[in-house]
């Protein structure tokens, strides 16, 4: 029976890559068909991925760009919307907007994201300030350009950029006076408004510019206890940039920007199938029945031997995809906000950046987690985070002729973080326990700080008109605290106050050879860094308070071209990463007469591989006929992991199992066709097709297969029309139009009808929009 299945997997693995190469064979070959107007070409594009302004096509960087217009026209809404069209990324989401895990080529942080200080395993930069110490999906709204990087980025992205980059370009203050107001109605009563000013305050000299936007929903799950409500969520957005530019060659800006979000329930529904934490906290309660499919407890994969009674009758996923019953409510979310200062001084040969910022994050969690109509469990949780950094970068103009171009500069950033969380018994988990309701079951306290300095530089030397060869390099020294402890019930657990520093040298080597103005080719390897820390609640005994640093080399040979007259661009390349020391983390629950315990920690992978390639393409078929595709396949793998925890209190072997939140396969293809029926109208129809192959959500669900661990693999068709008058757009869409069914993840509290899983929907809306021009 193994082997059909194995066979089965290898024809659809055959099928899909076969079906994508045909598709771009067939792009191609359109292209070179098309019938097209004399003069008919793609856009340029141009990325900042190497702070400076180039042509994507001459950047040896496996990348995925979006544009304005895509942004807009496409209705992206978050980091779900720009990763359902890039090869080889995924993200895991546990119930709220900033709750998301993303991973690039494999690589993702996993870290819990509850730790004090959000380490993350890839740089995330707005207008080249790093955010990701506040965030993993800012706001999409006024957004120039997003470049996806895959790959170490460290030279120029820095501290923990081991799996890739996203960089995203802002729009700026101009010179001439712009107002924008656009209103959407969707799915679920949600409006979203936004508006836009910009003003020239002095000319050609000062000017500022406003951005405001608002988000409220009903949300796509009802709550049906007499508390009332759901998933409703409300999310506020509010930035300002002030350009200052006394001359030619220097530009300031000064940007400050608020986020807040509020969410009155996490995104989830019952599975039906209890985790191991539920397994050992209701196992045996009057909240479980035995498993008729247990074998015994040397079954590997583990298999619990109680299933949840569903105790609120409202059944379970698939059966059940909106329902919830919460006797308490919940107040989910995040309030970020930041302030930068960047200031560039262009000389005539080389520019000067420097980029100071500040900012803050309070994560909040509260209210029911047993989620149900019984009085379990409830929290309160609140992670505060901070981070200040500069950056002074020195690089050089191009020109043409020169031998050599250059970069350096140097990075100081002090992240800081601190915890408090607790657990309490409702009526029903005191009866549970013998302890009153209201009894402090668990807490989480703890101070953490990350001080880091970096020195980067770069040289590239043009050794003939097609050859340039580039040697980058970073080096960074980290020192990183940790104060806290844990409880249970009175008993203090696993205090910790320690500190330990770090030093890495991470090198990027590069050949870039033009074969002609169509076709360029790039080899690169490169290092990746994250450094090693102290652990926030250490096991009990036994356990070392310090773990090792992360290091990963990328190997890596790509292809961009442009033919047919521009009319098709196809890049692909192919990759081999070798990532030593990954950073593991795993939390045990113990539950005993005297209530609820915790030993919690972070171990060391020994090793993992991550191989495969990407590919995209879009050709202009026709006068206004785009169509494009991209492919991504990853073999993701612990090449080494022999003494997993799998979160029963017992060690495992996971060598050659998938990577958590690593699809082997991401496809993508669109089609879009703009029509100008004259000078002040114009009109586009889009269709899209997404594919992401199936995950393991995280380290524990290793252990197990099947339903809920197993995410399976979906596909989903999205359909776009707008039209455009003057100084008027409208623009609708159906995303998910065949309404299919199907889940991103499965996450676990103390949830009494098993571990809860985020569905997808279809949504459907209309947007309209007002600007001066």
């Amino acid at each position: 029976m193994r082997h059909r299945l194995d066979a089965r997997r290898r024809r659809r693995v055959r099928l899909l890559a076969c079906g994508a190469v045909a598709l771009l064979f067939g792009f191609y070959a359109a292209s070179l068909l098309a019938d097209g107007t004399p003069g008919d070409s793609l856009e340029e594009i141009t990325v900042t991925a190497q702070r400076r302004t180039e042509n994507a096509q001459d950047v040896p960087i496996s990348l995925t760009v979006f544009s304005a217009t895509e942004i807009e026209q496409q209705n992206f809404q978050g980091v779900e919307s720009y990763f359902a069209e890039t090869p080889n990324v995924s993200f895991t989401s546990e119930g709220t907007r900033d709750r998301k895990e993303l991973s690039l080529r494999g690589i993702s942080d996993q870290l819990s994201p509850d730790n004090n200080i959000r380490e993350g395993s890839f740089g995330f930069y707005i207008d080249e300030f790093n955010v990701a110490q506040g965030t993993s999906n800012p706001e999409i709204v006024d957004i120039d350009q997003i470049e996806v990087l895959r790959g170490p980025q460290g030279t120029y992205f820095g501290r923990n950029a081991v799996g890739g980059a996203i960089n995203i370009t802002t729009k700026q203050p101009t010179n001439e006076v712009f107002a924008e107001a656009s209103a959407q109605y969707s799915s679920f009563t949600t409006f979203d408004v936004h508006g836009i000013l910009n003003l020239p305050l002095i000319d050609h000299m000062l000017a500022v510019r406003l951005v405001a936007r608002e988000e409220k929903s009903d949300g796509n799950i009802n709550n049906v206890n007499p508390i009332g409500g759901g998933n409703n969520s409300k999310y506020t957005y509010s930035k300002v940039i002030v350009r200052y530019t006394p001359n030619e060659n220097l530009t300031i800006d000064l940007t400050g920007m608020v986020t807040s979000e509020s969410v009155a329930m996490r995104n989830g529904v019952p599975s039906g199938v209890f985790g191991d934490f539920g397994c050992e906290l209701y196992g045996g309660s009057p909240y479980s029945k035995p498993n008729p499919g247990y074998l015994g407890s040397t079954r590997t994969p583990f298999v619990c031997p109680y299933l949840p009674v569903d105790p609120d009758g409202l059944g379970v996923y698939p059966n059940n995809v909106n329902t919830v019953n919460y006797n308490r409510p919940q107040d989910d979310g995040t309030h970020f906000s930041y302030a930068t200062n960047r200031i560039k001084y262009a000389a005539d040969s080389f520019t000067i950046t420097n980029v100071l910022g500040y900012l803050y994050s309070n994560e909040v969690e509260g209210g029911d987690i047993d989620g149900s109509g019984l009085d379990l469990f409830y929290e309160g949780e609140s992670i505060k985070r901070s981070s200040v950094s500069e950056e002074l970068r020195l690089q050089s103009l191009p020109a043409a002729g020169r031998l050599f171009d250059w970069t350096g500069g140097f990075y100081y950033g002090h992240d800081y973080g601190h915890v408090n969380q607790y657990t309490y018994a409702g009526s029903a988990g005191g009866a549970l326990f013998g302890l009153p309701e209201g009894f402090q079951l668990t807490s989480s306290l703890g101070d953490s700080s990350d001080y880091s300095d970096a020195v980067f530089g770069e040289v590239v030397w043009h050794a003939a008109p097609s050859l340039s060869l580039t040697l980058g390099a970073r080096y960074t020294h980290e020192n990183v605290s940790n104060d806290g402890y844990n409880t249970s019930g009175t008993q203090v657990l696993n205090y910790v106050n320690g500190s330990a520093s770090f030093n890495n040298f991470s090198p990027r080597f590069t050949a870039f050879y033009a074969i002609d103005n169509q076709i360029n080719l790039y080899a690169t390897i490169s290092r990746g860094f994250k450094a090693g820390g102290v652990e926030a609640q250490p096991v009990a005994q036994g356990g070392n308070q310090v773990y090792k640093p992360e290091t990963l080399w990328n190997y890596e040979f790509g292809v961009k071209s442009e033919s047919a007259d521009k009319r098709l661009r196809l890049d692909a390349d192919v990759f081999l990463m070798n990532w030593k020391d990954i950073q593991a983390d795993y939390a045990i629950g113990q539950v005993s007469s005297g209530g609820v315990s915790f030993i919690t920690g972070v171990a060391n992978a020994a090793s993992a591989r991550s191989y495969g390639f990407e590919t995209e393409a879009t050709a202009l078929v026709a006068t206004g006929l785009t169509v494009g595709a991209g492919a991504g396949y990853d073999r993701a793998y612990y090449v080494s992991f022999p003494n997993a925890e799998s979160g029963l209190g017992t060690t495992g072997d996971l060598s050659g199992a998938t990577l958590p939140n690593s699809p082997k396969w991401t496809l993508h293809a669109d089609s879009q066709y703009t029509h100008n029926f004259d000078a002040n109208q114009s009109g586009f129809l889009r269709l899209e097709w997404h594919y992401k192959g199936g995950i393991k959500s995280d380290q524990n669900s290793e252990f197990h297969t099947g339903f809920p661990w197993d995410v399976p693999s979906y596909n989903l068709w999205n359909l776009r029309l707008g039209y455009t008058m003057n100084h008027l757009e409208v623009t609708a869409f159906d995303e998910n139009f065949l309404n299919k069914k199907y889940y991103t993840n499965a996450y676990e509290k103390a949830f009494v009808d098993g571990m809860f899983i985020e569905p997808g929907y279809r949504n459907i809306g209309v947007r309209v929009t007002v600007r001066t021009k």
